[in-house]
């Protein structure tokens, strides 16, 4: 890419968003639609998608170029526009932001929403959540380790119980926990 970006009339429409990991394959294949009708529009040059998955979903960053601010209004206008971002910012979890900006003006305002530290969740969904990943699979391993612990001193029992216990908790239970319960984790 040369410097003459600086001195050209291009416009450009920044919209970002978060999506849930379970939305998120989705709204990058919605995205990859928007691409490609996009590309029979007059006056478009490019769409530039940046997805960055951490925290509580998938963070994505969307430009959309045009070669001047007549054409970006006309597909701001268009009832095809409002149908396909529609249906990709129905995937937020949080607020959309949208900016705008034209000619040798290259840079967009801070972003406040994207990408923020996540707020988490209230205290007591947090505890019924790790109750949740916790207790039955404790209730399993100490039934099912019986027959081994039996035999051991209790402290040495529980050890083998509570070194299984957290292994199966951090790498299986409590990921799957907290994608299956996402939404009722996110809601306010």
């Amino acid at each position: 890419m040369t410097a003459s970006i600086l001195d050209g009339e291009e416009s450009r429409m920044l919209v970002t968003l978060r999506v849930s990991y379970g939305n998120a394959d989705a709204c990058a294949a919605k995205l990859a639609e928007m691409n490609r009708r996009l590309s029979e529009a007059d006056g478009f040059r490019g769409l530039d998608v940046i997805r960055r998955d951490g925290g509580l979903g998938a963070d994505f960053f969307v430009l959309a170029r045009f070669d001047d601010m007549a054409s970006l209004e006309r597909w701001k206008a268009s009832p095809e526009r409002a149908a396909l971002l529609g249906e990709i910012e129905a995937f937020a979890i949080e607020d959309v932001s949208r900016q705008q900006a034209a000619g040798s003006n290259i840079w967009f305002e801070p972003i406040g929403t994207l990408p923020s530290t996540p707020t988490p969740p209230p205290l007591w969904k947090r505890w019924a959540t790790s109750m949740l990943a916790v207790y039955p699979a404790l209730v399993v391993l100490v039934w099912a380790f019986k027959p081994v612990t039996r035999q051991l001193p209790e402290i040495l029992g529980l050890f083998i119980v509570a070194g299984v216990l957290t292994g199966l908790t951090t790498a299986f239970i409590a990921p799957y926990l907290t994608r299956l319960l996402q939404p009722w984790l996110l809601r306010k």
